[in-house]
C-alpha cells in the first residue's frame, strides 16, 4: 500500500439540516438504515427509495446538537427536499441549508485514521484533533474509502490536512480511487435504475432489515428473503488503452445483453449486469461497446 494519503474537497456534495422534536422519528420511516443507531461522533449511512423500492440516492446522516446533518449529492437535493415535504404531514420537523454553510471532503490513503485523530472502530472523533472542522467521520461504507470531513466553506482545508501530511487530489482522482474499490454514489445512478440491494447497500452497511417500515421496505425485504439478486452493481476496467465509453453504454458478451454502464473515470468505471447472463458470459468476450474490458470482482462482493 502507499504510504500517501490524499483529500478531495467533494464540491458535488451538499450538507442539509433537519431539525425538530420529530426529526428522528420521521427519517426513520423514510430511510432504509435504523436512525435509532444514530449517535454523537458518528455518521450512519442510508438511502431514499420509491414507493416501489427503487434507489432514488444515498446519505451519511449524523447527530449535530438538536438537529441532524445530512451529507448528499448536490444534485440529489431538489428531489429529497421534494420527498421530505410530501411525507412531512403533521411531523414537527425543518429542513434545509445548514446555518454555517458546510463542505464535504474525502480523506483516503495510507493511515487515515491515525493522521486524522479518529477511531476506525467506533468511527468517534477525538474532540480537540480537528478542531477546524465541524465533523470528521471514518467512511461507514468500507474502510478503505477512508474517512469524510465537513467543514466550513470558507476554509482553506488543503492547509489544515497538509499539516497532517495528507496531499491535495482531485474529485476525479477520488472517484477513480471509489470506482477501483467498486462503491457506487448515487449521484452515478440517476433515474431510480436499481434496488438499493443490487447496488450492493447491504454489504455497505446501508440498510437494516429488522428496523421495521419505511418507503420501499416490502420489496427490500422480499428481495433479501428470496436471497438472489438478478442484477448487481459491479467494477468493470478497460482492458485496452482507451477509456471507458459514455455512461449508458450496453456491455455485451458475444452479442448478449449483460447490462450497461453507470459510472466512467478513464479505464475504470461500475456497470450494473444481470448475474445470470454474467455467468454464463466468456470473459474474454465482454465489451462495453467497442471496449473490452474486465469484470473486477472486489473481494467484499460475494460471487
Amino acid at each position: 500500500m502507499s504510504d500517501i494519503a490524499k483529500a478531495a474537497i467533494l464540491h458535488d456534495r451538499s450538507v442539509l439540516e433537519i431539525g425538530g422534536a420529530d426529526r428522528t422519528k420521521f427519517l426513520q420511516g423514510l430511510v432504509t438504515n435504523d436512525m435509532r443507531r444514530v449517535a454523537p461522533g458518528t455518521a450512519l449511512y442510508t438511502g431514499l427509495l420509491t414507493g416501489q423500492g427503487k434507489l432514488i440516492c444515498d446519505l451519511f446522516i449524523m447527530p449535530d446538537g438538536e438537529k441532524l446533518l445530512v451529507d448528499i449529492a448536490s444534485s440529489h437535493v431538489e428531489k429529497f427536499i421534494e420527498r421530505l415535504v410530501k411525507f412531512k404531514l403533521r411531523a414537527e420537523v425543518t429542513f434545509g441549508e445548514t446555518e454555517t454553510p458546510l463542505a464535504v471532503a474525502a480523506v483516503w490513503g495510507s493511515d487515515v485514521a491515525a493522521r486524522l485523530g479518529l477511531d476506525p472502530r467506533t468511527m468517534l472523533t477525538e474532540k480537540n484533533s480537528l478542531p477546524w472542522t465541524h465533523h470528521a467521520f471514518i467512511d461507514p461504507r468500507l474502510p478503505a474509502l477512508g474517512a469524510r470531513l465537513l467543514f466550513p466553506v470558507d476554509l482553506t482545508v488543503d492547509i489544515e490536512l497538509a499539516r497532517r501530511g495528507v496531499t491535495s487530489a482531485t474529485v476525479e482522482e477520488y472517484n477513480a480511487h471509489r470506482l477501483a474499490l467498486g462503491v457506487a454514489d448515487t449521484a452515478d445512478i440517476e433515474g431510480e435504475i436499481c434496488y438499493p440491494l443490487e447496488a450492493n447497500f447491504e454489504l455497505l452497511h446501508g440498510v437494516d432489515f429488522k428496523k421495521g417500515c419505511y418507503v420501499g421496505q416490502e420489496l427490500t425485504a422480499r428481495m433479501k428473503l428470496k436471497d438472489k439478486l438478478r442484477k448487481r452493481v459491479l467494477p468493470v476496467v478497460s482492458v485496452a488503452s482507451t477509456s471507458l465509453p459514455a455512461v449508458g453504454t450496453s456491455v455485451t458478451a458475444n452479442g448478449a445483453e449483460l447490462g450497461q454502464l453507470i459510472a466512467v473515470s478513464g479505464l475504470r468505471g461500475l456497470a450494473l449486469l444481470r448475474l445470470d447472463r454474467l455467468a454464463d458470459a466468456q470473459m474474454d468476450a465482454i465489451r462495453a461497446g467497442e471496449v473490452p474490458l474486465n469484470i473486477n470482482w472486489p473481494s467484499w462482493i460475494p460471487r
